[in-house]
């Protein structure tokens, strides 16, 4: 449950795309020391790239790739060191993306795991690193018990953000139980420049932050909305790990 978690955190972005042109967006990702059943997670601090080319979107984050291709209704999940990757067609279907092998513990988890989230916009104001910015309050739920308490300070000045923010919700819609996430996440007003979680899984508490730190108009590499040549490609399984 709390590496779903952590991958839950982990989506909670968006992004910009100026026309005309490939943007570039960096951010930092950082996350506390977990413990959990006498083990240490450590502290995870990691650099987030994404590529915007007007329907075409990619996320690089640690050694996986997300790839979204709106054109194609498609999404690519790109996989290093393995060299594979999986193509997944939009809309997202969570449990039609399982084997039959695995469809009624997929039901099962997704139940365990459905996700209820609220959204408080505020009237709260402040400026980040140079943008102005407007702080949201997410609150998530899950029908174990899960919390998680997000504050986003979303900046409409990051032009753009709705073709993000569809990756964003695309990716969410790959975890259990998590339509309603999915849809609040598409609807935010505003690219999240900045964006602080407290996490309560099962007794478990940590938090996350993550910061815009630049939006560069700049040539994305050749062939990067692309899977990578020689990698070889295989079926996407949701619940990889689990039943």
């Amino acid at each position: 449950m709390l590496r779903r978690t952590i991958l839950l955190l982990a989506l909670l972005t968006a992004a910009a795309v100026s026309a005309g042109a490939d943007t570039l967006l960096t951010l930092q990702s950082h996350a506390d020391e977990v413990r959990i059943a006498g083990e240490t997670q450590p502290v995870k601090d990691v650099q987030v790239r994404i590529w915007v080319s007007g329907d075409r979107v990619r996320r690089d984050e640690g050694d996986t790739s997300t790839i979204l291709r709106l054109d194609r209704n498609k999404l690519y999940v790109v996989r290093h060191p393995e060299k594979t990757y999986s193509e997944v067609p939009l809309p997202i279907d969570f449990l039609r993306l399982l084997p039959k092998s695995k469809q009624e513990v997929g039901r099962t988890w997704a139940e365990q795991m459905k996700l209820s989230v609220q959204v408080k916009p505020t009237s709260e104001t402040r400026k980040i690193n140079g943008w102005n910015a407007r702080r949201v309050q997410m609150d998530i739920r899950s029908a174990m018990g899960m919390k998680i308490d997000t504050t986003l300070w979303v900046s409409q000045e990051i032009e753009g953000h709705r073709s993000l923010n569809k990756l964003t919700s695309i990716l969410a819609a790959l975890q259990p139980g998590a339509a309603d996430w999915s849809s609040k996440l598409e609807q935010i007003e505003g690219f999240p420049v900045l964006k602080e979680d407290s996490v309560d899984a099962a007794g478990v508490r940590f938090k996350t932050r993550e910061e815009l730190l630049s939006v560069k108009s700049q040539d994305a590499p050749p062939g990067s909305f692309e899977p990578p040549a020689g990698y070889t490609p295989v079926p996407y399984d949701p619940l990889e790990g689990i039943g």
